[in-house]
């Protein structure tokens, strides 16, 4: 290590700074005040991301009034049996205190006239979910109790890389997003709450989202899991009017073909408009290949004005864009709204944790929300209720850790690998790399329709694009800098989603294979896992232990039913 290097030496290093990152700081400074706990966030902790920027939901299990084996199951099911279902348990049994905590932290949710929680629809459900203090003033609120208890925040900072010896995780390294100056950061636990990779779509406020926590954990020889399986949101086409989608459909919004026709029904008829994910963008795909689309519209031109106050007062941002831009004239719709199929989330997916949220292989190493490969709730309370639980365990385990070794080489060779572009004369610039790497993985016949052929060809681009451009980006400054290494972590993840891809020999949850239309209960309840094998990425499965849990589905095999309804409506069977 260098003089000029910046060193902070910490108890817990919270690496990401969304609701996750921001619960597991308070309950481990709360479960140990003594304990130096240190939040990392690449850009200003709790003002960017999705636990920002949502539509303003909390999608929670309340114990008081909510049917704890409703919830369990539908979770299960969600996962289409991909869980770990004792990890679903330990959630919900912890998910009143954890929102007990909040509210005692300071965040507020809407209640109606009589005092109740206010809980519309959700996406993929027949019951409610909360509704606002999720999104911005949900985490200006957790950010304002962890600074008044003494969680130290290092805003504008990217990590990059663990420090690992094969066996366990001491710290990290990174750079000063607007300075280029290089951190190296000791500690006893670190926890890993970098949220997923969106490779920059066109979803708006989530370009952070990069994919930097998988990058680094696989590069530290993390076992990793759930890449094959990706969802895919939908967003105005043409217009960036933030968050709500799951607001919009739960209130009744319609979505429409080119012929002015909705459609929605026809594929998921219990819950067409909120139908899961992964029912929604492949049947907008169907659409296409029907020659019915594009365009696709969203139609709110029907909402009363209860519909309306109930947006305003969740989504004031998006809402006061849509009427700048004069699709809301007299607190009304008055516009239809082109929509489409966002690029590949890979989820749920990351690094393979205990029901501690502790990594599987290395010690030290936690994981929590998006970066991990299971959590027990979805979105911001599985991320929160991870938090809770992970931080607990890692106050207790930093509380009994000696002080940890850094290993000088380890860091000199990785400072080297995290500032190369900023040293090379010329090169390739990020954004260049980033539009090839979309061109390759974004087609709808890749990452939502799948077929082996194609994603081998686009597995071909990747390696070209790793093997030819990555390793010539240039960065102008310590933002090109950052850049450059987001567009590295995108290259990793979408070779990770490929090759993950194609192991899975069958449709299930959020791949929809082509040429293998079956959901396999007899042969594919297993996981895709993933690792550094000594610079080759080794891909293997495992076995769910599912005899062992509450729920067990059938052993059977079958047309999966998104094949099986585009079967019955006798549409396109291939994409051409």
């Amino acid at each position: 290590m260098q003089s000029s290097d910046n060193i902070v030496d910490t108890d817990v290093l919270v690496i990401g700074g969304g609701i996750g990152g921001h619960v597991f700081a308070i309950t481990a400074k709360e479960k140990a005040p003594a304990l130096r706990v240190t939040l990392v966030e690449k850009a200003q902790a709790g003002k960017t991301g999705p636990s920002a920027l949502v539509g303003g939901r909390y999608d929670g299990f309340l114990p008081e009034t909510d049917d704890f084996d409703y919830y369990f199951q539908s979770r299960v099911e969600e996962a289409d049996f991909l869980c770990d279902q004792d990890k679903i348990e330990d959630d919900l049994k912890v998910a009143g205190d954890v929102f007990r905590s909040l509210e005692r932290w300071g965040v507020r949710f809407v209640k109606n006239a009589q005092g109740e929680y206010d809980r519309p629809l959700s996406r993929g459900r027949t019951a409610g979910q909360l509704l606002e203090g999720g999104g911005v003033s949900l985490m200006n609120a957790l950010n304002r109790y962890a600074r008044k208890i003494g969680v130290q925040f290092l805003d504008r900072i990217m990590v990059t890389d663990l420090l690992s010896n094969g066996e366990a995780v001491g710290g990290a390294v990174g750079f000063g997003v607007r300075n280029g100056e290089f951190y190296v950061f000791s500690s006893k636990a670190t926890v890993v709450a970098t949220g997923m990779t969106r490779f920059k779509t066109i979803q708006p406020g989530h370009r952070n989202d990069t994919g930097d926590g998988y990058a680094m954990a696989y590069r530290a020889e993390a076992e990793l899991a759930g890449f094959d399986s990706t969802h895919h949101n939908t967003y105005g086409a043409r217009w960036e009017f933030g968050p709500g989608n799951n607001l919009y459909v739960g209130l009744g919004g319609y979505f429409l073909n080119a012929k002015g026709e909705r459609f929605m029904h026809k594929y998921h008829p219990e819950l067409a408009e909120r139908a899961p994910f992964v029912w929604l963008s492949p049947s907008m795909c169907v659409e296409r290949m029907e020659h019915r689309a594009p365009p696709i519209y969203l139609d709110m031109r029907h909402f009363t004005p209860d519909k309306m106050e109930t947006l305003w007062k969740s989504i004031p941002y998006a809402m006061t864009k849509y009427e700048r831009a004069g699709v809301i004239k007299g607190n009304r719709f008055v516009e239809l709204i082109e929509y489409t199929p966002e690029g590949p989330r890979p989820m749920p997916c990351g690094i393979v944790t205990d029901r501690n949220y502790e990594s599987r292989n290395l010690s030290g190493l936690f994981a929590i929300g998006d970066a991990t490969s299971q959590k027990g709730s979805g979105a911001l309370p599985g991320a929160a209720v991870g938090g809770f639980i992970a931080g607990a365990y890692a106050a207790q385990k930093a509380s009994q850790t000696s002080e940890v070794s850094i290993d000088p080489r380890q860091v000199a060779t990785l400072k080297q690998s995290c500032l190369a572009p900023l040293e090379r004369a010329d090169g390739i610039e990020p954004d260049h790399v980033i539009l090839a790497l979309q061109e390759a993985i974004h087609p709808y016949h890749v990452s939502i329709i799948r077929h082996e052929k194609r994603l081998t060809k686009a597995l071909e681009e990747v390696e070209r694009i790793r093997d030819t451009q990555a390793p010539l980006l240039h960065a102008y400054d310590s933002h090109y800098l950052m850049l450059a290494n987001e567009a590295t972590s995108m290259v990793l993840g979408a070779e990770m989603l490929l090759r993950s891809a194609l192991e899975r020999k069958e449709s299930r949850l959020g791949c929809i294979r082509e040429d293998y239309r079956d959901l396999d209960n007899i042969n594919w309840l297993r996981y895709v896992l993933l690792k550094n094998d000594h610079g080759k990425m080794k891909v293997w499965s495992e076995e769910v232990p599912v005899d062992r849990y509450r729920l067990q589905p059938k052993r059977e095999k079958h047309l999966h039913p998104f094949w099986q309804r585009v079967q019955e409506l006798g549409y396109a069977t291939t994409v051409g």
